[in-house]
């Protein structure tokens, strides 16, 4: 059984657009090989952060709507959070 998620990226600005798109394409395969999917990719663009994270003061949006087992989660948080070109996630459950 898998459930609905909504996870937000906040990825470095230096990156270049070819280097997101790749960055995007890893976590994508993160996500596929723990058994889940991706439904819908947005780009929602370079922002400007309310405060500095790892001293950078914008980032690079995207969101990502998943299906992922339960039993994946814990490890797609810890592979996320190993990644140095993302500033910032955020998952949270999709209610139906």
């Amino acid at each position: 059984m898998t459930k609905t998620y909504e996870l937000v990226v906040i990825l470095d600005p230096e990156l270049k657009t070819e280097e997101q798109e790749k960055l995007l394409a890893k976590i994508k395969k993160i996500i596929t090989d723990l058994e889940g999917k991706v439904s819908s990719t947005k780009e929602w663009g370079k922002k400007d952060l309310s405060y500095s994270i790892a001293k950078k003061k914008s980032g690079v949006f995207y969101i990502l709507n998943i299906e992922i087992p339960p039993a994946g989660v814990v490890s797609l948080r810890q592979k996320l959070s190993l990644e140095e070109k993302i500033l910032r996630y955020l998952l949270v459950v999709k209610e139906a």
